[in-house]
């Protein structure tokens, strides 16, 4: 039922019986005094547990095949270290009880499960992992999880020190709380919507733009900057220059593209800006054009539900009935 406003993909999701239950995995963890208390998380954290000590932080190889109280020395080490320990101290302070979040995330989920009904997502974990990752969607038991640490904004004094490799300044220009939902709901529709093995341009534009129309559905009062992670003023220059770029890509004849590293390097890739435009562009752009593309199609066919979307695998039909053209 779509509530009464101007937007059309807001929805009242109230009558939905979803709570959110939250866990502080993070606060449990580091308050442990010793390995074998860490081992006693386990109890409290079934599934979170093994996720986090064998995928999310392995500090021993699995190769190794290490005991469970082998697992548990290190993590005592880890949580006993100065500046891990002070990290986390910071991110307690900053988060406080995290209840604004959990509420934000509980609409999502409600969303989620208004669109996906198979998808019931009830469980909320937050954790620290030294910057590893923000967001985890773990899809067998529909559990939320968020890594406090890579949202403690773009001035935060610990973020320059990282490996610029890793970790360059556009990344950390994203490292901020408001990324903390747009990043959960982009981490469960990656899993719902698997990456395929495109052949062409316009098939990879309309994949990535079928992920950023699905956030258009889950948050539909989320700016489009946080949907695709563009800075200030980069989603008005897109607007701006749409025909300009679409101009660009027609003349040069890379619709249908075949060579997967070259536009996935200059149109997909991840970067300070989208190469062939300049540095005043915004990066990604060739995803920005396969959102413009899916939403022209969905506009022009609005009786299609996001499943049939989703199902449909014919990218190139969806780019041709959408009479995308700006």
């Amino acid at each position: 039922m779509a509530s009464c406003n101007d937007n059309p993909h807001e929805i009242d999701v109230s009558s939905i019986e979803l709570d959110l239950t939250l866990n502080r995995f993070e606060q449990d963890l580091f308050t442990c005094k010793s390995p074998q208390e860490i081992m006693a998380l386990k109890d409290k954290y079934p599934v979170f547990y093994n996720v986090y000590t064998r995928d999310i932080m392995p500090l021993i190889p699995e190769f190794r095949n290490p005991s469970e109280e082998d697992r548990a020395v290190e993590f005592y080490k880890y949580i006993t270290n100065i500046d891990v320990d002070s990290l986390y101290k910071l991110a307690s302070r900053k988060f406080g009880d995290f209840e604004d979040y959990r509420q934000d995330l509980n609409t999502l989920s409600k969303y989620i499960y208004h669109y996906f009904p198979e998808h019931k997502i009830d469980s909320l974990v937050t954790f620290v992992a030294t910057f590893k990752y923000g967001s985890i969607y773990i899809q067998d038991y529909d559990m939320f999880a968020v890594g406090l640490d890579m949202y403690m904004g773009r001035d935060f004094e610990v973020y320059p020190l990282l490996d610029p490799q890793y970790y360059p300044r556009y990344r950390i220009e994203r490292f901020e709380e408001q990324y903390i939902v747009p990043n959960a709901a982009k981490s469960f529709l990656y899993y719902k919507l698997p990456r395929g093995d495109h052949e062409t341009f316009i098939d990879e534009a309309v994949y990535e733009g079928k992920i950023l129309y699905c956030m258009d559905r889950l948050l539909p009062n989320t700016p489009d900057s946080l949907k695709i992670g563009y800075a200030k003023g980069m989603i008005e220059w897109s607007e701006a220059n749409e025909a300009n770029i679409w101009g660009y890509l027609i003349e040069n004849e890379l619709l249908f593209n075949t060579d997967k590293n070259d536009y996935i390097t200059k149109f997909f890739n991840d970067g300070p800006f989208t190469a062939p435009f300049g540095n005043e562009s915004p990066p990604k752009a060739g995803a920005w054009v396969g959102w413009q593309i899916v939403r022209a199609y969905m506009e022009k066919f609005p009786e299609k539900s996001l499943l049939e979307l989703l199902g449909n695998k014919d990218h190139q039909a969806i780019f041709k009935e959408s009479g995308y053209k700006p």
